[in-house]
C-alpha cells in the first residue's frame, strides 16, 4: 500500500519537475541564443559602416567648396589632407543598393522553421507521450485502477495546461509554452480515450462531449498561444468521431459536430492565419464528407452538409455572416484573382471548387430524381448570390451547373465489356426529371435576369448564363424523355427560344450595351438554332446546318462590326472543318443517298460565300479562304471516295487504295496551305505549322505503306489490266505532282530535296507501268524478257537525256547532276545486263547504237553549254 501511494504521488512530482527544469533549460537556450543573434546582428552592422575621417582639412574656403561639389558628384566620402605621419584613407564609393530578395517559398519557409524550433516541437511533443506512457506503465505493472489512471492523466493534463499559462503569463509568449499546452492537450485526449476504452460505465455520448470541449478549450487557448496549439487542437477535433464510437450508426450527429467545429476553426484561423492550418481545416471538413459515402445517412445529409461547408467558408474567414461584403469593381477577372492570392482567406476559393464538385458526385450517388428541391436548390442560390457581390466566384455557379447535368447523366450510363450503354430512365423518373429541370431554369434565368436589372458587374457573364440554361436543360431534355418523342415539338422550342434570342440580339444592337452582350445573344441564337438542326435534320445535313450559320454570322460581322464575334465565326469554323475532317473515325452515313455532294460541297461553299461577304476584313478572309481551300479537298477526295467504293466513301479498310488516297488528300492540303502561306498576310505561321503536320502526314503514309507495306512489287494488290489508267497513276503517278508542287511552294532550301524526290518517284512511276505493260502484274517472281529490258533502257535513256539537256538549258546543276547519274545506271545497264547475252549483228548493233547517241548527247552538251557561255 505504501509503494502505491509513493508511485501515486511521486509519478506525478517527477513530471511536474522534470516538465519545469526542461522548460527553464530551453528557456536559457533561448534567450542565449537571441542574445548571441542580436551580436551577431550588431557585428554585421558595424561592418557595413563606412569608415569616418577623423582628419581635419586644412585647405582654404575655396577648396572647401570645390571638394563639397566633388563630393556631390562622384558620391564618395569628403577627400581629405592626411597628416605627414598618417597614411590616406582610402575613398569609400557607396555601393548600389540590391534589389529586395524575393518572398522564399513555404516549403523554403516551414524548413527554416524546422531547423529553429525542431526541438520546441519534440519537446511538447514528448511531454504528451510522457503522460501516454505513464498510463500505459501503471496498466502494464497493475499499481493502479481505471479510474485512477484515468483521474490521474486529467490531472496532469490539467496541470500542464496551468503551467503553460502561468509561464506565459509571467514570460511572455513563446513556442516552447505553445508546445507545453500542447502536450498537455494530447495527455487528456489520451486519457479520455482511455476512459472510453476501460470505463465502460460512462457513456460515450459523454466522453464525446468531453474530448469536444478539449477540442474547443484548445482551439480557444491557440488565440494565446499561436498556430502551434491550434494544429493540435484542430487534429484532434476532427479525430474525437473516428476516436469515440458511440455505437448509433448515426453519422449525421458526427457531421453536424464537424460543422461546428469547422466554424470554431475557421474563426481561430481568421487570428492564426497559416496556410497549413487552411490545410488541415479544409482536408477535415471535406474528408468527413468522404467518410459520410461509405455510410447510410437519411436522404440529403450530404448536401445539407456541403452546404453548410459553403456559408461557414463564404462568411466566417471575412466575418460577413450576412454575405454583404462587396468586392471592389475591377476591369478583369484575373486581376482579381492576384490580387485574393495576397489575402488571408485566398484558401477558402479553392475550398469552394472542390466542395461544388463534391455536391455534383453527391447528386449523381443519390440521383437528381430523388434529391428534394432544397438538397438541390440551395446550394446554386448560395452561389448566385455570392457571385453577384463577388465577382470573384462568378464561375462556381456554371460549374455547379454543369456538374448536375453530368450527375443527371451518368447513373443512365452501364458498362457492357468494352461498350459504354446509355439506359433510359422511366416514366417516374422523367417526370421527377421534368420539375427539377424547369425549377434549374428558372433559378438560373430568372436570377441573371433581375442581377442584370440591377447593373450587376461582368453583364456578359450573366447574360451567358441565362442563356444557356435553357438550351442546356433543352438539350437534356430530348435526350432522356423518351417517353416524349415528337421530334417537331422538341425542335419547335428550340426554334422559338433562338428566335426570343434574336429579338433580344436586335434590342441589343439598337441599344447602347457592349459588344460582349451583343456576341453572346447572337451566338446563343446560333446555338438554338443549330440544336434545331440536330432534331430536325440527319447527320450528313446538321454539319451543313452549321456552315450556314457561317454565312449569316458573317453578314452580322459585316454590318456591325463586332469585336468578338469573329471569335465566334473561328470557333464555328474549326467545329465544321473538324467534324468533316475527322468523320471517317467519328460517324457513319447511310450510303444510299450522294449525301457527300451537299455536305462537303455545300459546307465548301457557305465557307467560300462567308470568306465574300468579309473580303474586306483581311484577317477573317485569309481564315475563310483558308478553310474554303482546306473543304474543297476534302471534297474532291470524298467525291473520289464515293465513285471508287459504290457510295460506301468511309470503308473501314485501310488497303492499298484507302492509302493512295490518303496520301494525295493530306499532300493535297498540305501544299493549300503551303501557297495560303505565300499569299496571306496574316496567319503565316500558322498555315505553315499546318501544311508541315499534312505534309509530313502524307510522307510517312507513302513510305510505309505505298512503297512498303502495300507496295505491289511483292504485295499482292489488286491493279486493273488497262494499261496506265489503274490505281497505279494513283498511288504513283499523282504524289510527283505533289512533290513538284511542293518544290515551286517550300523554300529553296528545302524544295531541292522535294524535286530529287519528284525525280526518283517518276522513275519508279514509269518502271512500274512498263512492267504492267508487259506482264499485266507487278510481282517480281514473274521472269523478266528482254522486251521489258530494253524498254527500261529505252525509257531510261529518253529521261536521262531530257534531264541533262534541260538541265543544261536552264542552268540547274542539281537537275543535270541527276541525268548524268541515271546516264550512268542506263550505260551500266546495258553492259551488265542488256548485252550480255548479245551475239553477232545484234551486239554491233547495239553497241553501234549506244556510241551515237552518247555522241549525240555529248554534241548536244557542247552546244548548249556554248550558248549558254556566250
Amino acid at each position: 500500500m505504501d509503494a502505491l501511494w509513493l508511485w501515486l504521488i511521486a509519478i506525478p512530482l517527477f513530471l511536474l519537475a522534470g516538465a519545469g527544469l526542461g522548460i527553464r533549460a530551453w528557456l536559457v537556450t533561448r534567450q542565449l541564443r537571441e542574445q548571441l543573434f542580436r551580436l551577431q546582428a550588431r557585428v554585421d552592422t558595424l561592418e557595413r559602416q563606412p569608415a569616418q575621417d577623423t582628419a581635419t582639412s586644412s585647405a582654404n574656403e575655396h577648396q572647401d567648396r570645390e571638394q563639397t561639389e566633388h563630393r556631390l558628384k562622384t558620391v564618395q566620402e569628403p577627400e581629405s589632407h592626411p597628416l605627414p605621419d598618417q597614411p590616406a584613407p582610402e575613398p569609400v564609393w557607396e555601393s548600389t543598393a540590391a534589389p529586395p530578395p524575393s518572398s522564399p517559398g513555404w516549403l523554403t519557409r516551414f524548413g527554416t522553421r524546422l531547423k529553429r524550433d525542431w526541438m520546441i516541437w519534440l519537446g511538447g511533443i514528448c511531454v504528451g507521450l510522457a503522460g501516454v506512457f505513464m498510463v500505459h506503465y501503471s496498466i502494464e505493472q497493475g499499481l493502479l485502477g481505471p479510474e485512477a489512471r484515468v483521474v490521474l492523466s486529467l490531472l496532469a493534463g490539467v496541470g500542464l495546461h496551468t503551467a503553460a499559462e502561468w509561464l506565459r503569463r509571467q514570460r511572455g509568449q513563446n513556442d516552447v509554452f505553445a508546445a507545453l499546452a500542447g502536450g498537455a492537450s494530447i495527455i487528456l485526449y489520451a486519457a479520455l480515450f482511455a476512459a472510453f476504452k476501460l470505463l465502460s460505465s460512462l457513456s460515450p455520448g459523454l466522453i464525446f462531449t468531453a474530448m469536444a470541449l478539449v477540442s474547443f478549450a484548445t482551439l480557444a487557448l491557440a488565440l494565446r498561444h499561436g498556430p502551434v496549439l491550434a494544429a493540435l487542437g484542430m487534429l484532434g477535433g476532427y479525430l474525437v468521431p473516428l476516436l469515440i464510437n458511440t455505437g448509433s450508426g448515426q453519422i449525421e450527429l458526427a457531421l453536424i459536430y464537424i460543422g461546428i467545429l469547422t466554424l470554431f476553426s475557421l474563426w481561430l484561423l481568421g487570428y492564426v492565419g497559416r496556410c497549413w492550418l487552411w490545410l488541415g481545416v479544409i482536408t477535415g471538413s471535406l474528408g468527413w464528407w468522404l467518410l459520410s459515402l461509405f455510410a447510410s445517412p437519411v436522404e440529403g445529409v450530404r448536401s445539407l452538409y456541403l452546404l453548410a461547408l459553403a456559408y461557414l467558408f463564404l462568411a466566417v474567414p471575412g466575418h460577413d455572416w450576412m454575405l454583404q461584403r462587396q468586392d471592389p469593381p475591377h476591369e478583369h477577372w484575373l486581376s482579381r484573382l492576384r490580387q485574393l492570392r495576397n489575402t488571408r482567406y485566398w484558401a477558402s476559393i479553392p475550398t469552394l471548387l472542390l466542395i461544388v464538385l463534391a455536391q455534383g458526385f453527391t447528386l449523381a450517388l443519390e440521383t437528381v430524381p430523388s434529391s428534394s428541391y432544397p438538397t438541390l436548390l440551395l446550394l446554386p442560390a448560395l452561389l448566385l448570390l455570392t457571385a453577384s457581390r463577388r465577382p470573384i466566384l462568378n464561375p462556381l455557379p456554371a460549374l455547379m451547373l454543369l456538374a448536375t447535368a453530368v450527375a443527371v447523366v451518368i447513373p443512365m450510363l452501364s458498362h457492357s465489356g468494352e461498350q459504354v450503354l446509355f439506359m433510359p430512365p422511366n416514366d417516374t423518373t422523367q417526370a421527377d426529371l421534368v420539375s427539377r429541370f424547369v425549377m434549374l431554369t428558372l433559378l438560373y434565368t430568372l436570377g441573371s435576369a433581375w442581377l442584370l436589372q440591377r447593373r450587376i458587374a461582368h453583364p456578359g457573364f450573366w447574360t451567358g448564363l441565362g442563356c444557356l440554361t435553357p438550351l442546356l436543360m433543352l438539350a437534356l431534355g430530348y435526350y432522356l424523355f423518351t417517353a416524349f418523342t415528337a421530334d417537331w415539338a422538341w425542335g419547335g422550342a428550340a426554334l422559338i427560344l433562338g428566335m426570343v434570342y434574336l429579338a433580344l440580339a436586335r434590342m441589343a444592337l439598337q441599344g447602347a450595351v457592349s459588344d460582349l452582350i451583343r456576341v453572346l445573344l447572337i451566338s446563343s441564337a446560333h446555338l438554338a438554332f443549330s440544336l434545331t438542326a440536330v432534331i430536325w435534320l440527319s447527320d450528313a445535313t446538321l454539319t451543313l446546318a452549321l456552315a450556314v450559320q457561317l454565312i449569316s454570322l458573317s453578314a452580322l460581322q459585316q454590318r456591325y462590326a463586332l469585336q468578338l464575334l469573329p471569335w465566334v465565326i473561328r470557333l464555328l469554323l474549326a467545329i465544321v472543318i473538324c467534324r468533316l475532317t475527322f468523320n471517317p473515325w467519328l460517324l457513319s452515313y447511310d450510303s444510299g443517298t450522294h449525301w457527300s455532294l451537299w455536305t462537303y460541297g455545300g459546307s465548301t461553299l457557305c465557307a467560300a460565300m462567308a470568306a465574300w461577304i468579309l473580303r474586306h476584313d483581311r484577317t477573317m478572309s485569309a481564315w475563310l479562304q483558308g478553310a474554303t481551300a482546306h473543304l474543297l479537298v476534302l471534297t474532291l477526295a470524298a467525291e473520289v471516295r464515293y465513285w471508287l467504293y459504290d457510295g460506301d466513301i468511309f470503308r473501314h479498310e485501310y488497303s492499298f487504295l484507302e492509302a493512295s488516297l490518303n496520301t494525295l488528300i493530306w499532300g493535297t492540303a498540305g501544299c493549300v496551305y503551303l501557297w495560303r502561306t505565300r499569299v496571306s498576310q496574316y496567319l503565316q505561321s500558322f498555315y505553315r505549322v499546318i501544311a508541315g503536320l499534312h505534309l509530313a502526314a502524307a510522307a510517312g503514309n507513302y513510305l510505309i505503306w505505298i512503297l512498303w507495306w502495300y507496295n505491289p512489287l511483292w504485295h499482292p494488290s489488286m491493279v486493273s489490266a488497262t494499261p496506265v489508267w489503274n490505281v497505279l497513276l494513283l498511288s504513283y503517278g499523282l504524289p510527283t505532282l505533289l512533290l513538284l508542287a511542293a518544290w515551286r511552294l517550300l523554300p529553296a532550301p528545302i524544295g531541292r530535296y522535294s524535286a530529287m524526290a519528284a525525280g526518283i518517284n517518276s522513275l519508279l512511276f514509269i518502271s512500274l507501268e512498263i512492267r504492267h505493260l508487259w506482264q499485266g502484274q507487278l510481282s517480281l517472281s514473274l521472269p523478266t524478257p528482254n522486251g521489258e529490258l530494253y524498254t527500261y533502257s529505252v525509257v531510261w535513256l529518253i529521261m536521262a537525256s531530257a534531264a541533262l539537256s534541260i538541265g543544261s538549258w536552264l542552268r540547274k546543276h542539281s537537275l543535270y547532276q541527276s541525268g548524268m547519274i541515271l546516264l550512268l545506271v542506263v550505260v551500266a545497264k546495258l553492259f551488265l545486263i542488256d548485252m550480255s547475252d548479245l551475239t553477232g549483228l545484234w551486239r554491233v548493233a547495239s553497241f553501234m547504237g549506244l556510241g551515237l547517241a552518247l555522241l549525240g548527247l555529248a554534241w548536244l552538251h557542247q552546244k548548249l553549254s556554248y550558248k549558254a557561255a556566250a
